[in-house]
């Protein structure tokens, strides 16, 4: 659109200065993926910090135990309600309110003089984050085509797995200078955040390309599917992120090789992440979603029978992409929807926190119980019987298709 637009006449010449509508307005996608690194890393900073800080006020092994497990048992909870709150408050008003409650929980830490406190701050902190990640993913979805949407999906997944990757680097080291730093600066970050969702005016979304929707049908088909793959995948990223940690100390691995076979996994899934949004040939098709699982269930093998960092890296390496894989599918089917995608972005918030709640539960009781390689065999049995039921729920899928097409043609000959 041009700048200047000038009128002549016989007599004079006038020239009128327009500016391009919405040009005094803020971007929301590159806001919102500065949100979500933001957020991501301060999370992943302070799920570093509160078990340091619980043990410095005296937490045993079962209390910080108890501190991821019942975070993410009321995370996966609350989830399930989360989007039904954002439509009715607005996906902006919801995040602003969520991460103002999350910055207030999180001053809160400082002041907790027993492990009980941080273990009520930390759910809580859980629960208003149920609240901000469903809001956020369907406020970056409205509006998108196919190949927008999963263009915008890619750079949000890339932003949280960065942040993922930078927060806990970030805490440990402002934790080693201070016991409650960490905890001050990320609710002011998070408090700032806040205010600018209140404050900031962003520019309008173009129209819906509602028509590149699939039926509906077809979207909860492949969305179920992808829910499926999605629970086993978490489930086994779980248990490795919790428990292999363990495993390799046993084999004699040092701290630092440590942190650097366990960055494989952030690494492998920031690069599916951007390779996938290359292409759409994986959308609605059950055989690529498979194959990424197969993948990750052959690199957990090796994990339950490798000895050395090598054949280690192979296993955490597939991890990564079968993140990315999985999760990439399930969000991208929960959004590239005709109505609102809050509620089933919340709804595949819930699978995913399900599934990293009940990985390390059942694999650490498995370690103890049947030998430290057996929750990787028992995460690839996981991923198996996913396989199978993936299988069955897209078989019933097609059956039923064409036995809704025979029915509407046998209408339409015999009306």
């Amino acid at each position: 659109m041009d700048l200047i637009n000038c009128q002549r006449n016989p007599v004079s010449t006038r020239c009128i200065l327009r500016f391009p509508e919405n040009s005094h307005f803020m971007k929301k996608d590159p806001f919102l993926y500065v949100a979500t690194f933001l957020m991501d890393g301060l999370i992943g900073a302070i799920g570093l910090c509160v078990p340091l800080l619980a043990v410095h006020l005296g937490a045993t092994y079962d209390d910080l135990g108890a501190i991821g497990a019942v975070s993410s048992f009321v995370y996966a909870l609350a989830c399930l309600g989360a989007g039904h709150l954002a439509e009715r408050l607005g996906y902006r008003r919801s995040m602003a309110l969520a991460s103002a409650a999350i910055a207030l929980s999180v001053a809160c830490y400082p002041l907790a003089t027993r492990v009980l406190h941080l273990i009520a701050l930390y759910t809580v902190t859980w629960v208003f984050l149920s609240c901000y990640w469903p809001a956020l993913q369907a406020w970056l979805g409205s509006g998108k085509g196919r190949r927008n949407l999963l263009r915008d999906l890619s750079r949000f997944n890339i932003s949280w797995s960065l942040g993922i990757l930078a927060g806990p680097a970030v805490g440990g080291v402002l934790y080693a200078g201070d016991l409650y730093l960490p905890f001050l600066l990320a609710a002011g970050v998070i408090g700032a955040l806040s205010l600018s969702l209140f404050l900031l005016r962003f520019q309008r979304p173009s129209p819906a390309q509602a028509s590149e929707a699939p039926p509906k049908e077809t979207s909860d088909h492949f969305l179920r599917i992808a829910w499926v793959a999605n629970f086993a995948t978490f489930f086994a990223t779980g248990t490795v992120r919790s428990l292999f940690p363990k495993l390799a100390s046993d084999l004699g691995i040092s701290p630092g090789p440590l942190g650097l076979l366990m960055s494989l996994i952030g690494l492998a899934q920031v690069v599916t992440f951007y390779f996938i949004a290359r292409t759409d040939r994986w959308q609605f098709r059950l055989a690529p979603l498979v194959i990424s699982q197969i993948i990750g269930a052959a690199g957990l093998l090796t994990l339950a029978f490798g000895a050395s960092p090598g054949v280690f890296a192979i296993g955490l390496l597939s991890q990564g992409a079968l993140t990315g894989m999985t999760f990439t599918a399930s969000i991208f089917y929960s959004l590239f929807v005709h109505n609102p995608g809050s509620h089933r972005a919340g709804l595949n918030e819930a699978v995913l926190g399900s599934g990293f709640l009940f990985g390390p539960l059942i694999g650490g009781l498995a370690a103890e119980r049947l030998g430290p390689r057996s929750p990787y065999l028992l995460s690839t049995g996981v991923i198996l019987c996913a396989i199978g039921l993936q299988t069955f729920l897209h078989r019933r899928g097609q059956q039923s298709a064409v036995s809704s097409q025979r029915s509407a043609a046998s209408g339409q000959l015999f009306p």
